[in-house]
């Protein structure tokens, strides 16, 4: 008796602490495009010992191994996976439109771009001279009036992170390049038919990069970290406007921040972030999922 129960005690600890397999999830997207931002010979903004372009491809690497563990069947595609320009061009603009190209190419159901963040000041702490009143010097007529001025050293404190979409009330070039991602030949844009199905793409489009992007900020302010929210820039980013698909371009921190510059450097940092845009990432493919 007791040895069937020394040999059932011994099948019961052989299998109770193994961890159970935990399915893969389902997801209406197939292919997600993640564009780390710069490269090669563009750095980027800099703080006081990094470069934005090592920071974002840090971050999308970490990113696409990530989704691809939590949505197997995505196919994650690249822009990049080394220090160069993507397409090995030595023409920024080439690059901008090797990424954009990639990505229809694809025919990416998302498009992520990752970049750093700078506030045109010095990183770290910078030199303010300020105006404190006058003073006369000199003789005669040579005697004149000169300021005075003071000087301060400032810390730079700004920090945040922020996402941007393409913006709504631009040109329609968006929807063109929604109709003819993938396509070998383009279609005549002229015809009343293409411009109403490009505007009412544009328009679908723009609803989900704004809803994802809101998942992402979103996330951030979870973590607690400051968000600089969702935004439309003014001036258009090329890679939100050439990718016919939802598109959205983070910028994960301000390099020029001493402390957001570690942050952004350290595994503990970009991986709260990978982690962020993950949970975004889940949230969209879920709502996704309750529109069909």
């Amino acid at each position: 008796m007791c040895f069937w129960l020394l040999l059932t005690a011994i099948a019961w600890s052989s299998t109770s602490f193994d961890t159970p397999t935990r399915p893969p999830l389902k997801t209406p997207l197939h292919t997600i495009v993640i564009d780390p931002g710069h490269g090669g010979f563009d750095p980027g903004t800099h703080g006081l010992f990094s470069r934005e372009k090592n920071v974002t491809l840090a971050i999308s690497l970490k990113l696409g191994k990530a989704i691809k563990e939590a949505f197997p069947d995505i196919k994650i595609v690249y822009t990049r996976t080394t220090d160069i320009m993507p397409g090995n061009t030595s023409d920024i603009h080439e690059g901008l439109r090797y990424r954009a190209e990639l990505a229809n190419k694809s025919k990416g159901d998302l498009f992520i771009c990752i970049h750093a963040n700078s506030n045109g000041r010095p990183p770290g702490s910078y030199e303010e001279k300020h105006l404190t009143g006058y003073k006369w010097i000199g003789r005669g007529k040579r005697r004149r009036k000169v300021p005075v001025y003071s000087y301060k050293w400032i810390k730079n404190t700004t920090t945040g992170a922020a996402v941007y979409i393409w913006k709504a009330d631009r040109s329609g070039s968006k929807g063109e390049n929604i109709e003819n991602m993938g396509d070998t030949t383009a279609m005549d844009m002229d015809s009343p038919e293409a411009r109403i199905r490009a505007q009412l793409y544009e328009k679908k489009y723009f609803a989900n990069s704004a809803l994802f992007g809101q998942y992402v900020s979103d996330e951030f302010v979870k973590s607690g970290r400051h968000s600089q929210g969702l935004q439309q820039r003014d001036v258009g980013i090329w890679v939100l406007e050439a990718t016919g698909m939802p598109s959205v371009l983070i910028e994960t921190g301000y390099l020029t921040n001493k402390e957001e510059e570690k942050y952004l450097n350290s595994k503990a940092g970009q991986n709260k972030i990978v982690q962020n845009i993950l949970t975004a990432v889940k949230k969209y493919s879920a709502s996704l999922e309750d529109k069909h």
